[in-house]
């Protein structure tokens, strides 16, 4: 019986789900950096294709993934009391994150607010320098998958324009050259990249 009583209660949230039309979306995203991340990196530029699955009346599940590269920064570093100066290179950023969102009004319409999280992949050339002269010598690629997260706010302005803003965290662990005398070691914590995206897309699909 219960076994029974299970598979209506399926049977009716998956039918509830698909009287509910599927929207995707595709958006032109901003990226202004802050704190610590604003000192390495410039405004970053990018698209995301969206996709999002209404539930009940005010609900929506989504997900998001895209390409964002931010601008490189002259940047200074010190090694052994020689100060060096050169220009980082962009960083790309590859966002992969599902949520939800929760309408004021009707679903898919107005004014919502939502969260998500997932992971943004990073790829990024930092220069490398001559721990005796403090000279550079060159650059090697690092990339990385952090967790992230961004509460957000929204309005659907007509049927088909989504405008958001949110406020992006990038959990990641930053790795220090530490010299003492001789020797050289290395110092890892847990650093927050952060900045605020700002989201323009056009939707496709019923509502």
């Amino acid at each position: 019986m219960k076994k029974i009583a299970l598979s209506v209660i399926a049977l009716a949230i998956a039918g509830s789900m698909m009287a509910q039309e599927n929207r995707f979306s595709l958006g032109a995203e901003l990226g202004f950096p802050m704190g610590d991340f604003g000192d390495g990196v410039g405004i970053g530029i990018g698209g995301t294709l969206g996709f999002e699955l209404p539930v009940g009346d005010n609900l929506g599940l989504m997900a998001q993934a895209g390409y964002m590269s931010f601008a490189g920064k002259d940047v200074s570093v010190t090694v052994l009391g020689v100060t060096a100066t050169s220009k980082t290179d962009a960083t790309g950023i590859i966002p992969i994150q599902v949520g939800a969102k929760y309408y004021v009004t009707d679903n898919q319409e107005g004014f919502y607010a939502g969260l998500l999280t997932g992971v943004h992949m990073t790829s990024v050339k930092v220069p490398e320098y001559n721990l005796t002269t403090g000279a550079s010598t060159g650059t090697k690629t690092e990339t990385n998958s952090n967790f992230s997260l961004a509460p957000l706010v929204g309005y659907i302005i007509g049927e088909n324009i989504d405008i958001a803003l949110r406020y992006q965290m990038i959990f990641a662990k930053q790795e220090t050259a530490v010299v003492s005398g001789l020797s050289v070691t290395t110092e890892s914590k847990t650093v927050t990249n952060s900045y605020l995206g700002l989201r323009l897309a056009y939707m496709f699909g019923g509502r």
